[in-house]
């Protein structure tokens, strides 16, 4: 008889994907990915929640979600900077992924220090 450890809560899930605070660049190429969480509501698919910086951050958000939205799911997309440069896009994005996380980080009754982002 093996004994299995026990799962991880949510909150030590948070805590493991909280050490990440940048973007993964897509096989090391121009693009980053985001990761986000949708719903499939009369054919189109419906954002929830995101952009978050790591798919478990996704995973948790979508698996808290699904107690009342039964096909919520994280989902990745990924976003170029490179094609079409704007800094202020960019930025924009990366204070959203620090919001989503606080916003995430409540939901789980979790304190989270955030760094102070530059406007």
């Amino acid at each position: 008889m093996t004994i299995q450890p026990a799962p991880l809560t949510f909150q030590e899930r948070f805590a493991r994907a909280c050490d990440v605070a940048t973007f993964t660049l897509d096989k090391g190429g121009p693009c980053y990915l985001l990761w986000e969480v949708d719903h499939v509501q009369a054919g189109q698919r419906v954002k929830l929640d995101g952009v978050f910086f790591t798919e478990e951050e996704a995973r948790i958000s979508a698996d808290l979600l699904r107690g009342t939205l039964r096909g919520a799911r994280a989902s990745m997309c990924s976003y170029a900077p490179n094609w079409n440069p704007d800094p202020g896009r960019e930025a924009a994005i990366r204070l959203e992924a620090l919001q989503c996380r606080e916003m995430l980080a409540r939901r789980l009754g979790v304190h989270l220090a955030i760094p102070q982002e530059a406007v």
